[in-house]
């Protein structure tokens, strides 16, 4: 983004903010692809970016009345747009549903979050490596979506769940 584009949306929400109304329409055609590509690249989804580039584009215009045109209008327009997406990522998560274009990330990710993202997936593997048979084999079962009915092995599968998170945190010192 250069700056003057970025000086373009800063006077078009600063407008929008100070109730001119013909500045609604010039920022939401500044504004609505650079929501989109942002959306779409946090949620990997371009189905779930449109819905969060559009709740957000209806937050912006709603709480223009609230932004101080002393800030900076990119940083507080992204804040509401990821704001939206990280909504949509726990729904997802609630409903237990993984977008069908990308799991974790567009099928344009940079070469960045595909290392990130592999170093990720082997320091998995190392930790589950650690733990005894059956728990891998519960948290296997969860992964593949095989896993049994019953009290029995959602306790079994709670337990190893807990081992795996003190593994991930004895190896990684995380807290």
């Amino acid at each position: 983004m250069t700056v003057e584009e970025r000086r373009r949306i800063q006077l078009l929400v600063a407008r929008v903010a100070d109730g001119d109304r013909a500045a609604v329409a010039p920022a939401f055609d500044a504004l609505w692809p650079l929501l989109r590509r942002f959306a779409a690249r946090a949620l990997g989804s371009d189905a779930d970016a449109e819905d969060a580039a559009q709740r957000a584009l209806v937050k912006l215009f709603e709480q223009a009345a609230f932004f101080d045109a002393r800030r900076d209008a990119l940083a507080w327009v992204l804040t509401i747009v990821a704001f939206e997406c990280r909504t949509v990522v726990r729904a997802r998560g609630r409903r237990r549903e993984q977008p069908l274009d990308g799991a974790f990330a567009s099928a344009a990710a940079s070469p960045e979050d595909s290392v990130v993202q592999r170093d990720l997936e082997e320091a998995a593997r190392a930790v589950l490596g650690t733990l005894a048979d059956a728990d891998a084999d519960a948290i296997g079962a969860m992964l593949a979506g095989s896993r049994p009915e019953g009290a029995t092995f959602r306790k079994r599968l709670q337990r190893a769940l807990g081992r795996l998170r003190g593994a991930w945190r004895a190896r990684h010192d995380a807290t």
